[in-house]
């Protein structure tokens, strides 16, 4: 399969005229449309930054949460089931701030879905250790 370079040129020089033809048509000058979609761009940047590090934030609590309790709580299952009732526990009160209008809301949300997330594997592990057991004993 060939590479059509020359594709990617002439939709790049129909993105061009099309912002000629628009900036004439509506009496705007090329530079502030150009400076709007710079912003534009800087935008979405910023929301995609602060997602990763919203999703980062959250994910490091949520892992100290699980290392704490692991600490605590020696029993696999009990550590998944306190997991999970925290997980759902944190939802229900990002739901709660939600409604409140809280700032945090979404960081607690989103700790309390990892929390999940890590109660989902712990059980997992737990159950196929449990099964390896079994298999091994038979």
């Amino acid at each position: 399969m060939k590479r059509r370079w020359w594709l990617w040129l002439l939709i790049a020089l129909a993105c061009s005229v099309i912002v000629f033809v628009v900036s004439e048509l509506i009496g705007i000058s090329i530079v502030r449309i150009l400076g709007w979609g710079v912003l534009g761009a800087f935008g979405v940047l910023s929301v995609i930054f602060t997602i990763i590090i919203t999703t980062f934030f959250t994910f490091c609590i949520g892992g100290l949460i699980r290392f704490l309790l692991e600490c605590f709580i020696s029993n696999k299952e009990i550590l998944s089931i306190t997991l999970g009732s925290l997980g759902v526990c944190a939802i229900l009160v990002g739901w709660i701030l939600t409604i409140r209008e809280s700032g945090w809301s979404f960081l607690v949300i989103m700790v309390g879905f990892f929390m999940g997330c890590f109660a989902g594997a712990e059980y997992q592990g737990h159950k196929l250790e449990r099964e390896k057991l079994e298999y091994e004993l038979e």
